[in-house]
């Protein structure tokens, strides 16, 4: 003999071993099996679902996908509260099943947060790497264009004194020569007028 508590009454009665065989044999029956598949398909779905949600949405939606779980999981526990004595002792059963799946599941989705973070952080690092060889480069270039212009700079003062130094040296040549050439033309003005007033000297003498 069996006994079993009934679940809205907490009365307990006693079931003999052909009846209890029934039950387990309705508890086990190839429609609740089917449902059973279902149900542990659905779970297996909804799990693939929020692993690829919590990558693409990250831990918000995580709790999100979590609440709906649980929503669910409550929303079946009374359905089958409802139900009668054996279906509610073999549900309880899937119930379990279900409940390690979810923990299971729950486990691989912190997993999947804890790949996601590590990922973001290797790739934060990595970009945080290529900028700063980015601006070392940058910074590289910035002092070769600046040593390039200081150079151009330079060049083009000393082509400028060159050029002013040649400008001078000319102008300081003409220069020399035109006051030569006024010295020679005062100096051949004064000559023949020296030698008509000693003429004119000689003469009145």
């Amino acid at each position: 003999m069996h006994e079993i508590i009934c679940p809205h009454c907490g009365k307990a009665f006693k079931i003999d071993e052909a009846g209890y065989a029934n039950i387990v044999k309705q508890v086990r029956d190839g429609e609740f099996e089917r449902q059973l598949h279902e149900r542990l398909e659905l779970a297996e779905q909804d799990k693939r679902n929020a692993v690829e949600l919590v990558q693409a949405k990250g831990a918000s939606e995580m709790q999100k996908a979590a609440v709906a779980k649980d929503s669910e999981i409550q929303e079946l526990k009374a359905k089958l509260n409802a139900g009668e004595v054996a279906r509610k002792l073999a549900v309880t059963e899937a119930l379990s099943a279900v409940e390690k799946e979810r923990d299971a599941l729950a486990n691989e989705l912190e997993r999947a947060k804890h790949d996601k973070q590590t990922v973001f952080q290797l790739t934060e690092a990595r970009l945080m790497n290529e900028l700063q060889k980015a601006a070392a480069t940058k910074d590289t270039e910035i002092q070769d264009l600046k040593a390039k212009l200081d150079a151009i700079e330079v060049a083009q003062k000393l082509a400028i004194n060159e050029a002013v130094g040649v400008v001078e040296k000319d102008r300081d040549t003409l220069r020399s020569g035109l006051e030569r050439a006024a010295l020679e033309k005062q100096l051949a003005e004064k000559s023949p007028r020296a030698k008509y007033e000693r003429r004119t000297k000689d003469s009145s003498e």
